[in-house]
């Protein structure tokens, strides 16, 4: 059985993993007499002033690659990881134009999907969605194959979403129609767990969108009389 598919087996309970990491093109330059740490993106440079040591350390391993800070944090006393988890999340939170947001399993084996921003106003925000909303792919994306991946784009869109693993096709297939998240787990055969993390980065990026059954009939049967005065 491949690795990648090990959620399958009979008692493993799925986890997801937040990665975090910059786009390739970014580079991270430390060890400045000030302690700083620069960053230098495509729109210009960003200079972080008086990091602390886990600070520049998570800074650091993003440039490699996706990494789970919860690891980088690993390692602080637990009297001092909470504060340093809020200071990063902060800092990450001003460098979202030039953050990849990525979902991927504790299989060791690295993101699942990945969110890459695309202009400096990307911003990427995970709100809760209401249990009654169905979930499907904006008419305006466009998808394509890249190295094995699946990519999701809307031209002119903020962000480029990427599904890095061949299972993830089927998601997006179901996501051609309206649907909750309990249908689509069962129609990619995937864990619910990831693909409620998913459907949350699709999300965030506009490159999935949201409405209620009654939303979702209203604007049916606008289209409806639309399409017969087209014809009349």
């Amino acid at each position: 059985m491949n690795s990648h598919m090990s959620w399958r087996q009979p008692g493993h309970q799925v986890r997801t993993v937040a990665l975090w990491s910059f786009p390739e093109d970014v580079l991270v330059e430390t060890g400045a007499p000030d302690g700083s740490v620069l960053l230098l993106t495509r729109w210009g440079e960003i200079r972080v002033t008086d990091p602390d040591p886990t600070t520049v350390e998570s800074l650091r391993r993003m440039s490699f690659g996706p990494v789970s800070l919860e690891n980088v944090l690993r390692g602080v006393a637990d009297d001092g990881v909470e504060d340093l988890r809020r200071r990063l999340s902060a800092l990450l939170d001003g460098l979202q134009h030039v953050v990849v947001r990525s979902v991927g399993l504790d299989d060791g084996l690295g993101p699942w999907l990945s969110a890459v921003p695309l202009t400096p106003r990307a911003v990427f925000r995970v709100t809760p969605q209401p249990a009654d909303r169905q979930v499907w792919l904006s008419p305006a994306v466009q998808a394509r194959r890249d190295s094995g991946s699946l990519v999701l784009e809307i031209p002119g869109g903020a962000y480029r979403v990427v599904l890095h693993r061949p299972n993830g096709g089927p998601l997006v297939e179901a996501l051609a129609a309206p649907s909750t998240v309990a249908a689509l787990t069962t129609a990619a055969g995937l864990p619910a767990a990831l693909v409620g993390e998913a459907v949350a980065h699709l999300l965030a990026t506009g490159v999935a969108v949201t409405v209620t059954p009654t939303e979702r009939a209203v604007a049916t049967g606008v289209d409806a009389r639309s399409a017969g005065r087209t014809h009349e």
